[in-house]
């Protein structure tokens, strides 16, 4: 991993990033400072006052900070790629590497390490305790929930809620909304006025495109704990999940084999496809097909998943429909004629290739060759590194990770 500081970072930086990151970490600085100036004066910052820049992050971003300083500096964490990049990673204080295909590799440098690691536990609580991350969780929910909103109406959303959970005491949800990059980062201005997007919105234009092709003006209206559902789990939100297509989406995918965060996955996966099936989209059958007992589904069981996940694609709010669904409207319905023909899916592993072992294992340098007298390998085991999505060395054709890399750790 190449060196680099925190000094040199800043200074890659144009002087309007400069003036932009400042702002949205806390530090207004003048436009009459030289580019130099603004260097040395946001790296003061940053080394000097990590409590307050922190408190300016996104919750998400803090519990990244507090996932690497645990790991520990310069320690590479293996990650999933989300729909949209952390702030930190974004600007480059996170340092990541995207060069491998199947893995999202992040890491805290030393020298930022020990800026935050004091810090970072002190912030997250008084997020928490301050109502911050509350206040932003709603606000995600409201914009996932319609995708894009003007300021104005999402800010008397934001108000409404806050109204009806702490008073009509707004000082302190002036200043969190104030210094939210939320609001500061996913903002969109044009000839027609100023909105704030949810950050999983890959495509403004084209959501306003269709929005007018479709004459949709009218915004469907939610109950504020309707939001808080649908802005939790950042980046990997999944809207609608308490509803009874929710339910039974989850109940469907948990049978097929999915848990853990590959479940969270599969299921913001399918929530996310499902803002695009004004016309087919294959994608949103993707979890289904990609499912760990898929191969185990007869023709009438496929079938009825697929069901479950049109119905459930079908009863989510869309970003295009203002917030309706296409239950509501008739809009928009997911097309599943090319689902309906069963496709040809992997088949069974232990039924195709029952006699197959894995090749002969390698052994560190230094340790002992063969099995201790209990038939276990010794230390220094290893086996040839094979990525997840690479063919499996068995020759059945299928991936890996849905062949031989199921049974191994």
């Amino acid at each position: 991993m190449k060196e680099r500081t925190l000094h040199t970072l800043l200074d890659g930086f144009q002087k309007m990033e400069l003036q932009d990151l400042g702002s949205i970490l806390g530090n207004e600085m003048s436009s009459r400072l030289r580019k130099s100036q603004l260097v040395d004066q946001l790296h003061t910052y940053l080394r000097g006052e990590p409590r307050r820049w922190m408190s300016h992050l996104m919750e998400r971003d803090v519990r990244l900070l507090k996932e690497l300083v645990h790991a520990g500096p310069d320690k590479v964490q293996y990650q999933d790629f989300a729909d949209y990049p952390s702030l930190l990673e974004a600007v480059g204080l996170v340092e990541y590497d995207d060069s491998d295909e199947h893995y999202h590799k992040v890491w805290i440098s030393r020298e930022l390490y020990d800026i935050v690691a004091p810090e970072v536990d002190k912030v997250l609580r008084l997020g928490e305790k301050s109502g911050q991350y509350e206040v932003e969780r709603v606000g995600l929910g409201y914009l996932n929930l319609y995708g894009i909103l003007p300021t104005e109406q999402f800010v008397d959303l934001v108000m409404n809620w806050y109204e009806h959970t702490y008073g009509a005491d707004f000082r302190s949800l002036t200043r969190i909304l104030h210094q939210s990059p939320l609001v500061k980062m996913y903002r969109y201005s044009d000839s027609f006025g100023d909105y704030v997007c949810s950050p999983c919105v890959d495509n403004v234009e084209e959501i306003f495109t269709l929005r007018k092709q479709l004459k949709q003006k009218k915004f469907k209206p939610y109950e504020c704990k309707d939001a808080f559902d649908a802005g939790a789990g950042a980046p990997y939100f999944t809207v609608g999940l308490k509803t009874p297509e929710g339910m039974r989406l989850e109940q469907m995918y948990r049978r097929l084999g999915y848990e853990g965060f590959d479940l969270v996955k599969a299921e913001h996966d399918t929530w996310l496809e499902a803002q695009y099936t004004e016309q087919q989209n294959d994608a949103l059958f993707s979890p289904l097909l990609d499912s760990p007992l898929c191969h185990e589904l007869d023709d009438s069981s496929w079938l009825e998943c697929c069901r479950i996940v049109r119905a459930y694609a079908d009863s989510v709010p869309k970003w295009i429909l203002c917030g309706y669904s296409a239950a509501d409207t008739g809009k928009c319905q997911a097309d599943w004629e090319a689902w309906k023909t069963v496709p040809e899916r992997e088949t069974s592993v232990a039924d195709e290739y029952p006699q197959w072992t894995m090749p002969e294992p390698t052994v560190t340098e230094g340790f002992a060759s063969d099995m201790d007298a209990n038939g276990y390998l010794p230390m220094g085991f290893a086996i040839p590194h094979v990525a997840p999505d690479d063919p499996c060395p068995c020759g059945s054709g299928l991936r890996y990770c849905r062949c031989h890399g199921k049974y191994l750790s």
